[in-house]
């Protein structure tokens, strides 16, 4: 079964612009970064998937705040990276990017 999308149309926009991103900041296909995108909406909606890992369930509102860089990161680290899902491990990885030159 292929991950789900957003049935919305401005949160469609919104993951257009975070597979855009994943694509020229990543080194990634268009077709790996709808990948990646639709694996990180269906996990982090995902009630069961988010207990795991000790989140909460995320929604429109979370996914708007967070931006398109916000979302293009958490899509990077968490699917294309599959790096330690703790958020403060999240936090630290994301703050080290401002350290390298």
């Amino acid at each position: 079964m292929e991950p789900m999308l957003p049935t919305d149309e401005e949160t469609n926009h919104l993951f257009d612009q975070v597979v855009s991103d994943l694509h020229a900041n990543f080194n990634c296909s268009v077709d790996q970064a709808e990948a990646l995108v639709r694996t990180y909406y269906s996990r982090f909606l995902s009630a069961e998937y988010c207990q795991t890992i000790g989140v909460p369930v995320q929604d429109d509102d979370f996914f708007f705040h967070e931006g398109v860089r916000g979302m293009s990161l958490r899509v990077h680290y968490y699917v294309a990276l599959a790096k330690d899902p703790s958020p403060h491990e999240f936090i630290e990885w994301r703050s080290s990017l401002g350290k390298q030159v």
